[in-house]
C-alpha cells in the first residue's frame, strides 16, 4: 500500500480521470481529488495473493461472495475511489450477483491493507475511514514489518492481531479463519 501523491498534487482529479491513468504496473487511487499513486513490491504482492487464496479457498465451500485482488477498484459513494490489497463482496452487493465489468459503485464488505514501508499513518487511518464511513464492514491493516494487524470494524471497535493470531471472518465471512504468520513474510 505504499503510496507517493503524483506530481501535479495540485490538480483536482475526477472518477473519469481514473479510467485514464497509465497502464504502468503501479496501482492509482483517487482521495479527496488527489490521485495516489502506489508502487507494490514484491513481497507485498505475495501476501496480497496469499491472503486472497486462503479467503478463496472458502469461498469454494461458501459460496457467499467474491474475493478481488489489488487491481479493483471501488468507486465509493464519497466520490473517491480506493483500490485495497485484496478485498471481499457479498453476492447481495454484487449487481445480479455477477462482477461489473468498471469500478464497483459501492465499497467492499472487507478490505484489506498492507502497510508498505513509505506508507503514512496518515494515510493509512484516512483509508480506514473512508472504507467504514462508506459501507466497509471490516477493515484490516496488516503491518508486515511489525508482525501484527489492526482489524477494523463497522460499529467502531478495533483490535490487534498478533503474528500467532488469526483473522476472523466475524459476520462478514462467518466461519473463516487464518492465521496471520501464514500470510505474512518468512513463514
Amino acid at each position: 500500500m505504499a503510496s507517493t501523491p503524483t506530481p501535479e498534487a495540485a490538480h483536482t482529479y475526477t472518477v473519469e480521470d481514473m479510467y485514464h491513468v497509465p497502464r504502468d504496473g503501479r496501482k492509482y487511487e483517487l482521495i479527496q481529488g488527489e490521485l495516489i499513486v502506489s508502487p507494490a513490491g514484491m513481497q507485498h504482492e505475495e501476501m496480497g495473493i496469499e491472503i486472497a487464496y486462503y479467503i478463496r479457498t472458502y469461498l469454494a465451500g461458501n459460496r457467499l461472495g467474491r474475493v478481488f485482488g489489488s487491481s479493483v477498484g471501488y468507486q465509493l459513494p464519497s466520490g473517491n475511489v480506493l483500490s485495497p490489497d485484496v478485498s471481499y463482496v457479498r453476492l447481495e452487493q454484487l449487481p445480479d450477483g455477477q462482477s461489473p465489468v468498471g469500478f464497483g459503485q459501492f465499497a467492499p464488505d472487507l478490505a484489506v491493507e498492507i502497510v508498505s514501508p513509505s506508507d503514512s499513518l496518515t494515510l493509512v487511518e484516512e483509508k480506514v475511514e473512508l472504507y467504514l464511513s462508506n459501507g466497509s464492514q471490516l477493515v484490516w491493516i496488516i503491518n508486515p514489518k511489525l508482525r501484527r494487524a489492526t482489524v477494523y470494524r463497522a460499529d467502531g471497535s478495533a483490535s490487534i492481531i498478533r503474528a500467532d493470531g488469526a483473522f476472523d471472518g466475524e459476520g462478514v465471512l462467518p466461519g473463516f479463519r487464518c492465521a496471520l504468520a501464514d500470510v505474512l513474510p518468512g513463514k
